[in-house]
């Protein structure tokens, strides 16, 4: 195998892991481990646009706000990457389960949709520049979160 290739082979490995610890750091609510999945000037977009955000702050801050308060639970499957030189395009399915907490534990939504993102390699490590949720099937229902505004 050439050294190109296996580089390829080790670079798609790491972003298959930087999509499983983001939902390992929503499911386990480790919020301070999303500081080191973006670049701090990533940009978000969520269900066609329904939501954006234009820095890593703001990302976290509004991811948190929506699964702080819920029981998760993200599979992900379906991992594609390409690879351009320290710049990288790759997108997985996610089937993502909340379930509602307190006075809304009867409630709760399921997506199925893709989480995609554009990566950059930045100190030997893959990065979100961009990330983006796209919605194909919900279940349930968005009150499991509360009152929302967007």
């Amino acid at each position: 195998m050439s050294d190109a290739k296996l580089q390829e082979l080790i670079d798609k490995q790491a972003i298959t892991d930087l999509f499983n610890a983001y939902v390992d750091a929503l499911d386990y609510k480790r919020w301070s481990d999303l500081d080191d999945m973006f670049v701090p000037e990533a940009t978000a977009s969520w269900f066609q646009n329904q939501w954006s955000q234009s820095s890593r702050d703001e990302i976290i801050a509004f991811v948190r706000s929506w699964v702080e308060e819920v029981g998760t639970h993200h599979i992900l499957g379906n991992y594609t990457a390409t690879i351009n030189g320290d710049r990288a395009k790759g997108a997985c399915r996610v089937r993502a389960h909340h379930a509602g907490v307190g006075d809304r534990a009867h409630l709760f939504e399921e997506t199925l949709g893709v989480f995609s993102g554009d990566l950059v390699r930045q100190d030997s490590k893959w990065r979100f520049t961009h990330f983006t949720e796209e919605l194909m099937v919900m279940l349930g229902t968005f009150d499991v979160f509360g009152d929302r505004e967007g």
